[in-house]
This record gives C-alpha cells, sequence and structure tokens, in this order.
C-alpha cells in the first residue's frame, strides 16, 4: 500500500482545523493534529521551509488542544514545534518575527503554569529580538516584551526589569499621545507605582496617579479593564495621603478599592488584590482612628485573600505580612495570645518564601521582630529577644541608609541589644553574638551621626567579645571583620587619621587568614579587603587578591562535583583571576600576573588534569616512588568519577575520604626528591616553555585595567597597557559580537556591522600587540600566535581583527593565530604522543549526523559535506565515515577516544543555562561535554586532531567566561593536540566550503599525511580562499583553531 503524500495530509488537516475554527469541533481539532504529524513523519518534505510550515501548524494546533484541554504534554510540544520552526526558516523570511513572537506567547504560557525562570527570561528575549522601539507597527511586541518584564520584577524584584518596561510602555505611548491604548496607560501607571515603592521617587508616584486618571477618563463604566485601572489609582491615592497627610486621598483610595472588589466578583483573577489592597487601605485608616471595627473588616478582606492566594504565589509573603502585623494591632487591643502566635508563624512563613535578595524581605524581617519583642514583653522568654535582635539586625544589612525606617531599626536594635545583652550570662556564646550585635549597630550609628561616644562604645563591643574567644573560636573572623569595617566607618569621618586605615586592613588579614572558620566566610572577608584596598589605593591590595585566590582554590577542591564547582565559580570569582591580575600588572609584576591568571582560570580543566599527571619520572625513583605513583593512579580515577557524578549525602562522605588519602600520597609524593613542587601551582619559567612555538599572547580586561601580556620564551615578558579601551568597552564588545553570533542576519548591513566591531577590536587591542611582535621580538610575518583571552575576551574573535582600511592589512595577513584556554592547556596539547606511528598515516574518523534524535532542525548539506571530505583525503589518506542511524552517542563516544583524527559534521548545542550539559546532537540522543571529558586515559595518547564543523563549539559560558567551558575546549583535555571549533553558529548551507578549503590547504602543507601543526595555517588560509561572495565574513571567521 502506497503511502499517503504530504500535501493530502496537509490539505485535509487545514480543513479540519478551519472546522475546529469556525464551529469549535474537538475531534475536527484531534483530526487535524493526526493530519499534521503524519505530514511531518511519513514524508521527506522538500525544503526546510514547507517543514517550518507544517511545524507551525502542528505546533498551533497543539497549542489550542491546550487551552481547551489542559494537557501540559501538548504545550511542551507546542513550544518545541516552534523553536524548530524558527530554525529552520531562513533568516529574510517575513514570518520569522511572528514566529518568534507566537513562541514567546507560549513560553510566557507555559511561566504561568510552572513559574520556571527560563521559560520567562527566553520570552523576554525572543520578544527582545523582534521589538524596535522606534517603529509603531511594533507596537504588540513592545507591550508583550515590557508586560514579561514587569512579571519578572514581580517573581525576583530586579528594578532595572522595570525601568526597561517603563521605558517601553512610554515609547508605545510616544508614537499616538492623544491614541494611547488605556491597557498601556494602565500598565505603565502600575509600572512607575511598583518603582515608587522600590525607590520612593515622587515623580513616578505623580505619574502612576496621572495616568490611572487618563486611562479611567477614556473608556465606559462597562470596561472589563476598568477594575484594574480603579485599583492602580487608589495605590497612587494611598500612597501620596502616606506622602503628605491628605485624608481625602484615604477615603478616595478606599471608595476606589471597594469598587474594585464589586466589579471583581468570587473567581474573578483580580479579586486576590482587590482584598488585599483594600484590607490595608482600612488598616491605614485604623491607625489613624483606632476603630476596633476597622480591624475586624479589615482581618476579614485579609482571611479571604489568603484563603484564595495560590501557595507559590509571589504576592503570598506580603499578604502574609500584612495579615500578620493586623493580627498583632488586635492582640496589643484585646490580649489574646493566639492571634500573637498566630502572628509570628505567618511572619516566618513569609521570610521563608522570600529569597534573600528580595526588596521586601528587610520589611518582614522587621515586623518579625516587632512581633517576637511584643511576645517578650508578654511572656518574658529571652530567646524571643534574642531572636527579635537578630532580625532587626539582619534588615538592617539589607536596608542602605537613606532608607526612611534605617534610624528607626538601628535604634531598635541599640535598644533591644542592650537589655538581651543583660540577660547573657557572661563568657557564653550568646554573650558574644550580643556583643557584635551591638557592636555592628553601634557602628552604623556612627557612621550615619557622627558621634565619637558611638565609636568608641562599638569598639568596647568587640574587645569583651574577643575576650570571650578562644585563640582558635571561628566566631574570630566575624569579629575580626567587623573591627575592619568600623575603622573605616573612623577613617571616612577622619581621612587625616590613617592609623584606623592601616587597623582595617591589619584586621582584614587576620580575619580572611584566620585558623579555623569555613573558607566561604573568609574569602568573603578577602573580597570585601580587595573591594576596600582598591578604593583606599593601599598596599595591601595584592597580598588581598593572592590570598583571595588560595582561600577559593581551597574551597573548590572540596566541592566534590565538578557541576556543583562550576555554579560557586559562577557567584563568587567570575572576576577574581582578571583582577588579581590587573593588580599585579598595576605593581609591575609581569610574571605573578601570569602566575595568577593561570592559578585562578579553568579550574575545571586543571581540577581533573590533576588525576592524570604523568607518573614517569616517579615510577623511576625506586621502590617507594613506584609505590606512591601506585596509589596515586588508583585514587584518580575514583576521584574523577566521583567529581563527575551525581552528589549524594553518601557520595559526599566518600568523596572526602578518597580526597583525605589522596592529599596524603601528594604530601608523600612532595617528600621525594626532585618532587618538591609536585601539583602545585606553576611558576612562570615553567609557563613560558608554552610560548617556545610561538609568542602567547594573554589579553585581561578587569574593571581596574585592560592589559596585554607577550609571553616568549626567551625573553622576558613584554606588558602592553591598553589604554585605549575599558572593561566597559570590552563588555559592549563583547555584547555585540554575541548578539551578531545570535542572529540570523546577512548582507551588507551586517558585514558592516561586522567589520566595524572587528576594526575596534584592531585598534584598541590587536594593533598594539602587533606592534610589539614586529618591532621588539622581530617576529617574521607568517609566524604563528596564540591568544589567551581572559573574561569578556573570550567572546571576541581577536584572531580576525582588522584595521578594514586601504592599504593596511589585518592580524590574518600578519600571523597565524590559534587560542588556548590557559598556558598549562598548551604545554599538556605540546606533549608527544607516543602511541601515534609516524610512518602510517592517520586513519581520519567522519562522524556525520543529518537527522539527530530531538528537536533539532535536519541539516541539509552533512553527507555533500563527508563526500567532498573524502574525495579531498582519497586516495592517501583513509577516512572512516559514521553516520545515520550508527552515529549514536555510545559509538560515536568509542570511535572518537579510539581515532587520532575526528572530524564531527552535525549539531552543536550550548547549554547556557548548565554549560557541561552542552553536547553533540547524535541519533540517539546528546554526546555530552561531560561523556566527553570522561574519555579512557588511553585515548590520550592516540588522539590528535579534531575538526568540529557544529554550532557554538567554543563558545563558552558568558557567566564564567574565564572557566572555558565548551566542546572544544572538552576536545583538547580528553587528548586531542588540536582542534578546529566555532565561536558561533554554523550556517549550515555555506559551510562545506569552509570545510573543503581548510582540508585543501592541509594537504597542500603535506600532501602524503595529515599534520596537525599545520592546521592553524590551513584554517588560515581556508578563510581567505573562500568565495566571499558565497560565505560571508562571519562564516568566514567562525571557525578557530585551539590548541598546539
Amino acid at each position: 500500500m502506497s503511502r499517503q503524500p504530504v500535501q493530502d495530509h496537509t490539505a485535509i488537516g487545514d480543513e479540519l482545523y478551519a472546522l475546529f475554527v469556525d464551529q469549535g469541533d474537538l475531534q475536527a481539532l484531534q483530526l487535524a493534529i493526526g493530519h499534521y504529524n503524519a505530514a511531518l513523519t511519513e514524508d521527506v518534505l522538500d525544503s526546510q521551509c514547507s517543514r517550518s510550515e507544517q511545524l507551525l501548524k502542528l505546533g498551533t494546533a497543539l497549542s489550542r488542544r491546550f487551552d481547551l484541554v489542559g494537557d501540559t504534554a501538548d504545550l511542551d510540544v507546542a513550544i518545541d514545534c516552534h523553536r524548530v520552526a524558527i530554525d529552520l526558516q531562513t533568516p529574510e523570511s517575513p514570518d520569522v518575527p511572528i514566529m518568534y513572537a507566537k513562541h514567546a506567547q507560549m513560553l510566557m504560557k507555559r511561566f504561568g503554569l510552572h513559574m520556571n525562570q527560563p521559560d520567562l527570561d527566553l520570552a523576554i528575549e525572543q520578544y527582545a529580538c523582534i521589538s524596535d522601539q522606534t517603529d509603531p507597527t511594533h507596537k504588540a511586541w513592545l507591550i508583550a516584551l515590557a508586560d514579561a518584564l514587569v512579571t519578572r520584577f514581580s517573581h525576583w524584584g530586579n528594578v532595572r526589569d522595570l525601568s526597561q518596561a517603563i521605558h517601553l510602555y512610554e515609547s508605545v505611548v510616544n508614537f499616538d499621545p492623544s491614541n494611547a491604548p488605556t491597557s498601556v496607560l494602565g500598565n505603565l501607571s502600575l509600572a512607575h507605582f511598583f518603582r515608587y515603592q522600590q525607590e520612593g521617587d515622587a515623580p513616578d508616584l505623580t505619574s502612576s496617579i496621572a495616568y490611572s486618571t487618563e486611562a479611567l477618563d477614556k473608556i465606559s463604566s462597562e470596561d472589563q479593564n476598568r477594575s484594574v485601572l480603579l485599583n492602580n489609582l487608589a495605590n497612587g491615592l494611598i500612597s501620596r495621603f502616606k506622602k503628605l497627610g491628605s485624608t481625602d486621598d484615604l477615603e478616595q483610595s478606599i471608595k476606589s478599592y471597594g469598587s474594585v472588589i464589586e466589579l471583581c466578583p468570587a473567581g474573578h483573577k483580580g479579586r486576590l488584590h482587590a482584598l488585599s489592597n483594600l484590607a490595608s487601605a482600612i488598616m491605614t485608616r485604623y491607625e489613624l482612628q483606632a476603630s476596633l471595627a476597622d480591624l475586624e473588616i479589615s482581618l476579614g478582606y485579609f482571611h479571604e485573600a489568603l484563603e484564595i492566594c495560590p501557595r507559590n504565589h509571589s504576592d503570598r509573603p506580603t499578604l502574609l505580612d500584612n495579615l500578620a502585623t493586623t493580627l498583632r494591632k488586635r492582640f496589643e487591643r484585646t490580649g489574646d495570645i493566639v492571634d500573637l502566635e498566630t502572628a509570628i508563624e505567618n511572619h516566618y512563613e513569609a521570610l521563608h518564601a522570600l529569597p534573600p535578595s528580595h526588596p521586601h524581605r528587610s520589611d518582614t524581617l522587621c515586623s518579625l521582630g516587632n512581633a517576637l519583642q511584643s511576645r517578650f514583653a508578654f511572656q518574658g522568654d529571652p530567646n524571643d529577644l534574642d531572636a527579635a535582635v537578630d532580625r532587626y539586625s539582619e534588615a538592617l544589612h539589607l536596608r542602605p541608609p537613606s532608607h526612611p525606617e534605617h534610624v528607626k531599626d538601628l535604634d531598635l536594635a541599640l535598644e533591644l541589644g542592650a537589655s538581651a545583652l543583660e540577660l547573657r550570662e557572661g563568657g557564653n556564646d550568646y554573650r558574644l553574638s550580643s556583643h557584635v550585635v551591638l557592636a555592628n549597630a553601634k557602628g552604623f550609628k556612627y557612621e550615619l551621626e557622627g558621634d565619637p561616644a558611638m565609636l568608641q562604645a562599638a569598639f568596647q563591643h568587640l574587645d569583651e567579645a574577643r575576650s570571650i574567644c578562644t585563640p582558635g573560636h571561628p566566631s574570630l573572623v566575624n569579629i575580626w571583620e567587623e573591627y575592619s569595617r568600623i575603622h573605616l566607618h573612623a577613617y571616612s569621618k577622619a581621612p587625616q587619621s590613617t592609623d584606623h586605615v592601616e587597623e582595617a586592613f591589619r584586621y582584614f588579614r587576620m580575619a580572611s587568614t584566620h585558623t579555623s572558620g569555613g573558607s566561604l566566610p573568609k574569602f568573603d572577608v578577602a573580597l570585601r579587603w580587595i573591594k576596600e584596598a582598591e578604593i583606599h589605593k593601599h598596599s595591601s591590595a595584592l597580598d588581598a587578591h593572592q590570598i583571595a585566590l588560595s582561600m577559593f582554590d581551597r574551597h573548590v577542591t572540596v566541592t566534590p562535583s565538578i557541576e556543583s564547582r562550576h555554579r560557586i565559580v559562577r557567584k563568587h570569582a567570575a572576576s577574581l583571576a582578571v583582577d588579581a591580575a590587573s593588580c599585579a600588572l598595576r605593581h609591575g609584576l609581569v610574571t605573578l600576573a601570569v602566575e595568577m591568571l593561570e592559578h585562578g582560570r579553568g579550574l575545571l580543566w586543571t581540577y581533573l588534569a590533576r588525576f592524570r599527571t604523568p607518573l614517569n619520572d616517579l615510577q623511576s625513583a625506586g621502590e617507594h616512588g613506584c609505590q606512591l605513583a601506585s596509589e596515586f593512579l588508583r585514587l584518580g580515577p575514583l576521584l574523577e568519577d566521583a567529581a563527575c557524578g551525581a552528589v549524594t549525602e553518601e557520595g559526599l562522605h566518600h568523596y572526602r575520604c578518597l580526597l583525605r588519602e589522596w592529599d596524603g600520597v601528594v604530601d608523600q609524593i612532595r617528600l621525594v626528591d626532585g618532587f618538591g613542587d609536585f601539583l602545585l601551582a606553576p611558576s612562570f619559567s615553567k609557563l613560558k616553555e608554552a610560548a617556545k612555538n610561538g609568542p602567547v599572547i594573554i589579553t585581561n580586561a578587569s574593571r581596574y585595567s585592560c592589559d596585554a601580556v607577550i609571553i616568549h620564551h626567551k625573553h622576558d615578558p613584554i606588558h602592553i597597557p591598553l589604554t585605549d579601551i575599558s572593561a566597559p568597552d570590552i563588555l559592549r564588545l563583547s555584547s555585540q559580537f554575541r548578539d551578531f553570533a545570535t542572529s540570523r542576519g546577512r548582507g551588507r548591513s551586517t558585514e558592516r556591522q561586522l567589520t566595524e566591531l572587528l576594526r575596534q577590536i584592531w585598534d584598541a587591542v590587536v594593533l598594539p600587540v602587533v606592534k610589539k611582535l614586529e618591532f621588539s621580538l622581530h617576529l617574521p610575518k607568517g609566524s604563528r600566535i596564540w591568544w589567551c583571552p581572559t573574561g569578556r575576551f573570550n567572546s571576541i574573535p581577536l584572531h580576525a581583527a582588522a584595521p578594514f582600511r586601504k592599504d593596511e592589512k589585518g592580524l590574518p595577513n600578519h600571523y597565524i593565530s590559534s587560542y588556548t584556554p590557559t598556558l598549562s592547556a598548551l604545554l599538556r596539547s605540546q606533549k608527544p604522543h607516543h602511541g601515534l606511528n609516524d610512518k602510517t598515516p592517520p586513519r581520519v574518523l567522519a562522524i556525520g549526523q543529518a537527522a539527530p534524535a530531538g528537536a533539532f532542525a535536519k541539516l541539509g548539506t552533512v553527507d555533500e559535506e563527508l563526500d567532498s571530505l573524502q574525495s579531498i583525503l582519497a586516495p592517501a589518506i583513509p577516512m572512516t565515515r559514521m553516520t545515520g542511524e550508527s552515529a549514536t552517542r555510545s559509538e560515536s563516544l568509542r570511535a572518537i577516544h579510539s581515532s587520532p583524527w575526528v572530524h564531527l559534521a552535525c549539531h552543536g548545542k550550548q547549554d547556557v543555562t548548565r554549560p557541561l550539559k552542552s553536547c553533540f546532537a547524535m541519533s540517539d540522543g546528546p554526546l555530552t561535554l561531560l561523556d566527553i571529558v570522561r574519555a579512557p586515559s588511553e585515548s590520550v595518547q592516540c588522539s590528535e586532531f579534531a575538526f568540529l564543523s557544529a554550532c557554538h563549539t567554543a563558545a563558552g559560558d558568558r557567566t564564567a567566561p574565564d572557566e572555558v567551558v565548551h566542546l572544544a575546549a572538552a576536545m583538547q583535555f580528553a587528548g586531542f593536540r588540536g582542534v578546529v571549533g566555532t565561536m558561533w553558529a554554523v550556517d549550515d548551507a555555506v559551510v562545506v566550503n569552509m570545510v573543503s578549503a581548510f582540508y585543501e590547504a592541509l594537504l597542500e602543507k603535506s600532501p602524503d599525511e595529515l599534520n596537525s601543526e599545520h592546521a592553524a595555517a590551513a584554517l588560515n588560509a581556508a578563510a581567505k580562499k573562500v568565495d566571499k561572495s558565497v560565505v560571508p565574513l562571519g562564516q568566514r571567521i567562525v571557525f578557530i583553531h585551539i590548541g598546539a
């Protein structure tokens, strides 16, 4: 029986879907979905665009079914269909913006179900891609983008999202002010009000009231948006009452809130906010008039609001706080302890629901402190007073000195702290914490008011706290840091007194190097030390950087999972090494700067490389050396397995036991003659050997300076201050290159933008380096150089920098560029592979996967690419081909680990949230970065070169760029001496041109064999050789060479 043609399935599906739209027939929709599925699966579509159209139809139908039936699997598949459909479209297609918008709408729908931040973030990114604030036709997308930003603010409290939303709403209003949509005016009113709540600026309050009033004047009494606009107006009025004290504003706000409730009956989505707002407004009137009736009415509204509020709702913590405060007020009127107990429980529940950085957390802490203080006064339990002091102190740290409640909190903390101290027994830890809290509060009081008595009192409390501690007490870390903070306050009041500043930095050193206490708290102190030392230009800054690097290394080492390690780096130390190097360079210590960069970057690769350290020399050091080597080789794989596996409580204990054994073996190895520096951070004398085949240029972008350092194995390193560029410039350029990399635009406009970016990099960064190479080192043209970029430089294509001016040559016409993540990585790749037979040409493994599992678009030129490769290599170089169903995850991994030369033509996926999950897409699933990293040690002996013809294989983690976690780096770590990877997406339509030109150039160097040492030169030649009318500039420079 012959298969039904695709066009029949599509036509039938269209008819059925039209029937559903016309009559709402769910059965017709079900059948339409079946036919759309059949059109995709039963026949090969004749173009990517036609497949994209089929996916769009299927995704739209599934989304409609989700709306009717509520099956979230339909929504998930619909989202995947739209994403793949977008990828299949040509960049010029007029349908792409609409597709982005629909995809974003579905993501917002799913976010509403699961509250997963990545869905919201991606929706915002997609709306931003297609929204032009100067184009009135983009009005709907601008509004959707602004709405999504407000949603993200409401969940995570970032005021920048709010400000961006206000700017977008106002741009829509400004298109035609007299006909501005009332919904936009309402949203703008609300956004201004939210920002007023966060920042307290009166112009935001004025704008909020004005926009609400304007919108209400434009709509009828039956308009469904009237309740929202009334609510916005009431919010502004009650806020103005609190600022100016007009009771007319208060009464009008209560009336408006009451009207909102009338417009929002039971089941209405706006009823929750209406109840909460009216209850709060009535409580405000209670504060003025003390009417018990107002108190009871307010409680009734709060209880109803809490009953209908979902547990994961972003407003629930505020609602709990307000109910708790009202209950405490009733307790004060009636003396019913149940009200107070319930209030405290509600405050704690609210506190647990708020993240540490949430702007409302300090309010909740203070409210809880009030309730605890009330219970202490009622029952006399000192623990309540202790807890109240802690809550006020925590709130104090969260609130800036300009906050209107700051001084009140401070006085309460002082009052309660003194009361708590009187209740403590001498010499215990509770008394110690009371002294520290009081010192902290009095230090803040001195900072605000400048009273010398407060300064002396703060120091006296710290002296008392220190006297309670034994010499190794872990609390001394906090005490020393508090001394530092208060001495800096004193110095700010009397800068002529240098004693205070010197004492501050002495205590910073004591806290950071204290013998006990956790490594992370001491690391945090070291970071504060760095910050203050850089601000005050203190001579201890360099020591602070070195101690922080060492402290962080210790903290990371005891973390078992490499994924956990990477998260720690992203959170705490993204710029640690580059800032340390900048400090050393500003002190003229160039070799130390290089050592610091090596110590603090690429921590994942450095850590894993320790387990694979060659031990030939140790095994030659007698029987004891052999025993130690054997023990080292036993523990290494166990620790590597633990690092790459899932973290469990049992696994964590096992890891720490192994680590103690490992440390003991390493200590014993260092006692063997000639092994004193075993696994210690390498010195510059060793690191500079990485430059034996050509200079290595480190580019460093710190908040304090931008620099380049040229390393040559026979000369002292050359420091080049990059005075024409700053860290914000590098961040901007990095962002622009990243935007270019993620855009799908082509044509002259895109080329002009790219050439301008490359020109800026040439003028400010690369040209000064080239001049030094030519005139100081006399490096001949055509020589190889290696770039070792740090920080944001990692996403900038330094190898392609050029002036793009008449009669001026760019870098590719001066030198042949390669990259290396670190100097140590380059040293590892330069070590000879003893397992290779130099007389036999290596067999090339070519893996091609055009149609992988998962939501990936089909690649149309994979077979053409491999055919071209085979014709170029034949007959001198044998090639093994692995494609289609045979290119599975496990078989591909096995083949890669047993092949000296590998060519991969497939989808590459960069996972921006979990970089260690970045992958190549195979027929049965993803071949991940972690899979590749866990190569058997014997494979390292034969791996030579890999060409990764896939997207984003050399694009690292933008939040921790110095870790250089990408697929190309993983291949290098797995033993491949040289790797060609991609900085951004590869265009499937033209990639074969670059691949063919590369291998042709490679064989021109050595026709009868493959030599990986010629790969960088071949890549340079290929970029010049390909037809520039076919291969755009962005695709000529996307490939980079990494390694030896």
